[in-house]
């Protein structure tokens, strides 16, 4: 301890004569600096985690795995720095990716229900059945099932008898459909689009996939996908940002809000019967930030309706959109901090700071996010530039939601190398990592989003820093004592099985 202090002391007095001769009576150059890089590590996110004999053994491999990979070879830079969708192919045949896949992730803590299946399993499922239908509207195209408003019977047709003309091309069909729910295959994935540019492209993939989620069927196979997905990705818990739009069957019948809560919660059900490792899902109501006051308080109105219906599935509130564009907080903060409600405040979880841009009012929201008592920051990008906010973030212990390759697809940073988030990393704010929006990016689950978490955000980590975040995934959940007991228990054999694997799957590294 003592002698940190005098690391400290030397880094504030700067390099001096008298500092040369306190470095030559005390230590020497070497041993200053290598005592300066240790207690960074301490310091950082994951540096007092204790590791056990084998997880000491695991450490060692990863730490290995990362040295190699992050070697540039035949490249220009390491696979960490590239664009997720150059770098795919890259990190599928990574050891370190290998590994990752096999980590348990335990809770999902922000992700859009309308943008968590991956787009493939999207076209290659729903479009090829009877009644999945496209609109064409100005050439904009939108999946659907049944004629809509702004959309001409006669400008929709049936997707089945559309590929059948393409009979001789099938796969060039089906990834013209896919573009319409896909980044990667839009426009402005090459070159350097604007950040208003992407998010257009963005939204148009929400608006493309709407009309399929508002089908009884349609909705029911797909959430039984996203849960599959995560599933076989090692995760436990999510928690669910959705819209509650209203959903309609075969028949016609129209389901309201409630009904789509209970649908939802059915379907999870369900699915922890068949897969009993799994804890479940929460539902965040999430509605756009281009909002009226009036749409704001029936909002918050039906959030009140939903969380009292469902206690302990329907646990939150956010409001989403583009930052630099649409209303801040503080101009919904009236309603905000005395909202027209009977049960009081909602647990807000917002979305803050995701934006690169100062000295603006969308810039301000990380502030109104922590006034407001924010449960957590969806992305706080933008945290950084606020040392109040990011010390009382630390204080409260707020975990920031950091969804890396969702910042990189919208055109916040271009290399992860140089995201935020290793700040929050090196001062030990609390982050959970997440995948935001994968199904729109072909970014299944949030393995890829781990893997840039390890190798560009936190390079100098090791087992440490995965545990951290891992448990506190858990930690920061909005599970209630009960059901944090369960997945513990579940995360602590999952854990341990994890680090065998790595263990036994790469010994030679070790001897």
């Amino acid at each position: 301890m003592a002698f940190h202090l005098v690391v400290t002391i030397l880094l504030l007095l700067g390099v001096t004569e008298s500092h040369a001769l306190t470095l030559s009576r005390t230590k020497t150059y070497d041993q200053l600096r290598a005592a300066i890089k240790e207690s960074e590590a301490a310091y950082g996110l994951g540096g007092k985690v204790h590791l056990n004999p084998d997880e000491r053994q695991a450490d060692r491999i990863l730490r290995a795995m990362k040295k190699d990979e992050l070697k540039v070879v035949d490249r220009a830079r390491p696979v960490a720095g590239m664009h997720f969708f150059d770098a795919k192919p890259f990190i599928e045949n990574s050891t370190v990716f290998e590994a990752l896949k096999l980590m348990p992730k335990g809770a999902i803590l922000h992700l859009h229900n309308s943008a968590a299946v991956s787009s493939s399993w999207v076209i290659k499922n729903l479009t090829y059945r009877a009644e999945a239908k496209l609109c064409n509207v100005d050439d904009r195209y939108y999946f659907t099932v049944r004629p809509l408003n702004f959309c001409p019977e006669n400008q929709t047709r049936p997707i089945n008898q559309l590929r059948k003309e393409r009979k001789d091309d099938i796969d060039t069909f089906d990834i013209w459909l896919e573009s319409f729910i896909s980044m990667k295959l839009k426009p402005t994935r090459i070159g350097y689009a604007s950040t208003d540019e992407l998010w257009l492209d963005f939204e148009s993939c929400f608006d493309a996939m709407k009309g399929f989620l508002q089908y009884k069927p349609f909705f029911e196979a797909y959430h039984w996908q996203l849960l599959h997905e995560f599933y076989n990705d090692r995760v436990y818990y999510i928690e669910l940002r959705m819209s509650f739009a209203k959903v309609f069957d075969a028949a016609g019948r129209e389901y309201g809000p409630p009904e789509v809560a209970y649908l939802l919660h059915r379907i999870v059900d369900d699915f922890r019967r068949q897969h009993p490792a799994f804890q479940g899902v929460k539902l965040i109501l999430a509605k756009h930030r281009n909002m009226t006051d009036g749409e704001l308080e029936k909002a918050l109105q039906l959030y009140d309706s939903l969380s009292t219906t469902f206690p302990g599935f329907v646990v939150g509130f956010d409001l989403v959109g583009q930052e630099d564009i649409n209303r801040s907080l503080k101009s919904f903060s009236s309603l905000l901090v005395q909202p027209p409600v009977s049960s009081g405040p909602p647990k807000y979880f917002f979305h803050a700071g995701e934006i690169a841009g100062y000295f603006t009012e969308a810039d301000e929201n990380v502030i109104d996010a922590v006034l407001l008592d924010t449960k957590r920051i969806g992305h706080g990008y933008a945290l950084m530039k606020h040392p109040i906010l990011w010390h009382a973030v630390q204080h409260k212990q707020i975990a920031i939601e950091v969804c890396p390759i969702s910042n990189q697809v919208l055109g916040l940073v271009r290399d992860l190398r140089n995201h935020p988030a290793s700040f929050y990393v090196a001062q030990n704010i609390p982050i959970v990592i997440t995948s935001d929006d994968p199904g729109f990016w072909d970014a299944v689950g949030v393995s890829f989003d781990y893997y840039y978490a390890f190798m560009a955000i936190a390079p100098h980590s090791g087992l440490g820093f995965l545990k951290q975040l891992v448990w506190d995934s858990i930690r920061y959940s909005s599970l209630s004592d009960g059901e944090r007991q369960n997945i513990t228990a579940t995360m602590e054999k999952q854990w341990a099985l994890f680090v065998r694997q790595v263990v036994s799957a790469n010994s030679s590294a070790t001897e």
